[in-house]
């Protein structure tokens, strides 16, 4: 398979983007194994050759495919540690993996989405405020306003960028959710919130609200 991946690649002339990968992995959906086990061996080895542009055909397919039973996660929580080395590729990742699976097995919360914000690797750490949006047309978010709230008071004071940024789109979506429960939080915690992500999380929120927290 990383053969014929390479090979549809090197058809492509100039960089390699997403309407060239969508290309390729629509092209060779059909050739993947129907066995979920072997699909799921031949993704974990593909994963493994760390090209970031074959890790977005996985993510893709796994998608596709609908590859989500509990067991996988030995493997995703694996990918995460281990192969996610920018915010893009966590992000990906996210929205087409872990999103799916924390959702469907509310029990990952406790023993990897609150487990992940104690990560050394930042996008370990990241991936707890993005795993827990719906990427959609516009990301929704499915959890409790509590659950939120525990997660962004753990991560508020953390000091990487991308981190920031990650608890402050969780926040942005949340307010699309639970309007009320969010602008109270925000209130209440202005001083305690890092600027960026007080900035992120005011994009959705009405004029009015906007204006009045940016004023606090």
């Amino acid at each position: 398979m990383l053969t014929l991946i390479q090979e549809e690649f090197d058809k492509f002339e100039g960089k390699i983007n997403s309407k060239k990968r969508n290309k390729v992995q629509r092209k060779l959906y059909k050739k993947l194994p129907n066995n979920k086990k072997e699909l799921i061996k031949l993704f974990d080895n593909l994963v493994k050759k760390g090209d970031g542009h074959v890790f977005w055909l996985v993510t893709i397919w796994l998608k596709r495919k609908k590859l989500y039973n509990k067991e996988y996660i030995q493997y995703y929580e694996k990918w995460l540690y281990n192969e996610i080395k920018s915010w893009g590729a966590c992000d990906v990742f996210c929205y087409r993996v872990l999103n799916p699976m924390v959702e469907k097995f509310p029990e990952f919360y406790n023993s990897k989405v609150l487990k992940w914000t104690e990560s050394e690797l930042t996008y370990v750490r990241r991936a707890t405020p993005v795993s827990m949006l719906e990427s959609s047309r516009s990301f929704n978010v499915n959890f409790s306003f509590e659950k939120v709230k525990k997660v962004v008071n753990i991560l508020k004071d953390d000091q990487e960028y991308y981190v920031k940024k990650g608890v402050g789109w969780l926040l942005k979506y949340t307010y699309i959710s639970y309007p009320e429960r969010t602008y109270q939080y925000l209130q209440e915690n202005v001083a305690e919130l890092d600027r960026i992500i007080f900035r992120y999380a005011l994009e959705k929120a009405p004029k009015k609200e906007k204006e009045t927290l940016m004023q606090l």
